[in-house]
């Protein structure tokens, strides 16, 4: 079953579910590896009924955790599922979410984090291992003692920046906070104080990088992303030949293993280089095509060399790669070409291989290829099976153009018997945004009660009411529980525009919130009021995707508004 397609995973959990929905069943019935495939909806359960044990063996999504209340599970915490815990319960909880050695890493989201901090930030240990890394970074400085500040940052050093919102501009006001514990001068880094900014180098600017040990460069490797200007001064301190990879006369294929994922971000200043070294000068595309294929035809055997398509630039891989070649072998072409160019090559040749249209099956093989599909090449392809939609829509593959996403799906739904089902739902997710509100109106109450927490960030205020009215009606049998209610529903709330005054006497927080004269979308102000009433803990980010109709509110307590634990954040 685990080879088996995501769709084939998803109908026997489905039949699993059909036997006996009970939650306790689902967690009982259903494999370990599976239980990702478990609607959130069905997870609603109070914490005397669960089996501990039996939940930690299984492999959730942090949108079915959070509903699933258990301490245990880590990746779920929120405000909402810890609020009537003890204050060591809760200390307990976020020390089980540290990291350690030999343990997947559990991934927590700015919301978490910062609640995390609220919760505990006047109590805090200085022994800074014991807590998620990643919630270092949302300390003041003044919960850091100047003699522990060291072992903060080397803490500190295991974060993921990039979880931080941009605007919070945590990487450069945590740099400025190292540099005057390790007493930093000047612009030069020492292979000691790279050691210890560990993952902080990679908010680091040119300067910094370029005047750094070259142990940065083993840092950087890290990174999750890289600027331009961070990228320049890694191709100035290569070329330098003052790293460990040398100089540029000493360069080989080794180099570019041992370089690990940074030759990707490099552009020809640095591939200029490596080239005249290690192959020979380029011919000009003009005489390439005159000449024909000459890197030679492209075969199974060619296509089945780790290296493919290496040694082919775009002239010579059109002019070598034949329509029949590309039919007989297009998964394992597909699966190793990323560049763009290749790949509309590809698309142009499967075109030509079948004139009356492409065949579900060879869509399905498509995978990245697929994104750099016209709106023409799109038309073309047959895309009437479930199993085509979830190859066409796995995250995995890049991001989809809304035109793009919206005529794949809409194709789909002409196909005789296709509908927006829970399946389908559960495979498109954030795609649904590409839809036209008149499509999303089609999905019904139990099709949306049977899907994973849907990802509407950017979906339209009026998509979103369309959205939030079917999962007010999907998920109402839960509103006697609030908490289980809310977190079914705070997807779809919709939109709010605010603005945050402070400096008013008493240091009171005022909230302002503006609002336009009519609905446009998401939550209604009667629905807000009544969450508001109910004791729950709204996070930030929900918060601020609201959208109520006119009012203006001065918040004094921060139960007014359910923001509970999180009031800290604004």
């Amino acid at each position: 079953m685990l080879e088996a397609s995501k769709v084939v995973q998803e109908t026997f959990v489905r039949k699993i579910i059909s036997v006996d929905a009970n939650p306790v069943k689902l967690v009982e019935n259903v494999p370990d590896v599976l239980a990702h495939e478990i609607p959130p909806s069905l997870l609603v359960f109070s914490e005397s009924t669960v089996n501990i044990s039996m939940i930690n063996k299984k492999t959730w999504t942090p949108d079915q955790v959070s509903d699933l209340l258990s301490p245990s599970v880590l990746q779920g915490f929120s405000c909402s599922s810890v609020q009537k815990m003890s204050k060591t319960k809760i200390k307990q909880m976020i020390r089980a979410c540290r990291p350690r050695k030999g343990r997947a890493k559990v991934d927590l989201k700015e919301p978490q984090l910062t609640c995390m901090y609220n919760l505990i930030r006047g109590d805090l240990s200085q022994n800074f291992t014991d807590y998620p890394s990643d919630m270092l970074l949302y300390l003041d400085s003044e919960n850091v003692q100047k003699a522990n500040c060291r072992s903060y940052f080397s803490a500190l050093g295991a974060t993921d920046f990039s979880v931080a919102s941009s605007i919070l501009n945590k990487g450069p006001k945590k740099f400025r906070e190292a540099r005057d514990c390790l007493g930093i001068s000047g612009v030069s880094l020492s292979r000691d104080n790279v050691e210890v900014l560990g993952n902080m180098v990679c908010t680091l600017d040119r300067s910094d990088i370029e005047n750094s040990d070259p142990l940065i460069l083993e840092k950087l490797k890290a990174c999750k992303d890289l600027s331009a200007s961070q990228v320049a001064a890694m191709e100035t301190l290569l070329l330098s030949g003052k790293t460990q990879y040398g100089y540029v006369t000493n360069w080989d294929q080794q180099t570019l293993e041992d370089l690990k994922i940074l030759p990707l971000y490099f552009t020809r200043t640095f591939w200029d280089w490596f080239t005249i070294v290690c192959f020979y000068p380029l011919a000009s595309p003009a005489l390439l095509l005159l000449q024909g294929c000459t890197e030679g035809n492209i075969t199974q055997v060619t296509v089945s060399d780790p290296s493919f398509p290496f040694g082919y630039d775009v002239t010579q891989f059109n002019l070598c790669l034949d329509v029949s070649i590309l039919k007989d072998n297009l998964y394992a072409i597909c699966q190793k070409v990323d560049d763009d160019d290749f790949q509309k090559i590809i698309l142009k040749k499967l075109n030509q291989a079948f004139p009356s249209g492409v065949p579900d099956q060879e869509v399905q093989m498509l995978a990245s290829v697929s994104r750099s599909a016209t709106l023409d090449d799109i038309s073309k392809w047959n895309i009437t099976e479930l199993d085509t939609l979830a190859a066409l829509m796995k995250p995995e593959d890049g991001t989809w153009e809304t035109a793009q996403s919206k005529a794949i799906i809409t194709k789909y739904l002409k196909a005789s018997g296709n509908s927006l089902d829970s399946s389908e739902l559960n495979i498109i997710d954030s795609n649904l945004c590409s839809l036209d509100t008149s499509t999303l109106q089609t999905i019904t109450a139990d099709s949306m009660r049977n899907t994973k927490h849907l990802d509407v960030a950017s979906c339209s205020t009026e998509q979103k009411r369309v959205l939030y009215e079917i999962s007010n009606t999907s998920f109402s049998v839960h509103r006697d529980n609030p908490i289980n209610y809310y977190n079914l529903v705070k997807g779809y709330l919709g939109e709010i525009r605010y603005s945050l005054l402070s400096n008013y006497p008493n240091k009171n927080c005022f909230l302002i919130l503006s609002f336009i004269s009519f609905l446009k979308g998401g939550a209604s102000l009667v629905d807000i009021i009544s969450l508001s009433k109910q004791n729950i803990s709204m996070d930030v980010k929900t918060f601020m995707k609201l959208n109520i109709n006119v009012i203006n509110v001065s918040i004094n307590k921060k139960e007014e508004l359910a923001l509970g634990e999180f009031f800290g954040q604004l």
